[in-house]
């Protein structure tokens, strides 16, 4: 079983060093998260208030991709490859899970993901 991926879900492109940096001290602004998708839903389907994703909730653009020095970086995903959720839909489409591969327009191809979910309420297979 995989946790399924809302907008509250932090999904990169499989370039990025894990692990992540630690957060900032309270009060600080975040640092730009390296490589995020800027995942979005408007899904009815909702865990702890946030929409689920489907595949064309990834089809989006990535941020900072760190690629550059050892190929070409990211700058959108251009497929999700796997992931999907065989039960569990939302308007008749597929959910997407926390292992998801994705195909961007970065060389050399990212690995697939195992995107931090940010919730644990609602598990599919």
């Amino acid at each position: 079983m995989g946790n399924v991926l809302t907008t509250a879900s932090m999904v990169t492109c499989g370039h990025v060093p894990q692990p992540l940096p630690p957060p900032p001290p309270p009060g600080a602004p975040p640092p730009p998260v390296p490589g995020l998708v800027g995942t979005s839903s408007e899904e009815k389907l909702k865990v702890e208030g946030h929409p689920v994703l489907v595949k064309a909730s990834l089809l989006k653009d990535v941020a900072n991709c760190p690629n550059a020095a050892s190929g070409s970086p990211c700058l959108h995903i251009t497929a999700v490859l796997s992931g999907e959720s065989a039960k569990l839909k939302a308007g008749g489409k597929p959910v997407m899970l926390d292992v998801i591969g994705v195909q961007t327009d970065g060389l050399p191809p990212p690995p697939v993901l195992m995107p931090k979910p940010n919730q644990s309420k609602l598990t599919s297979v």
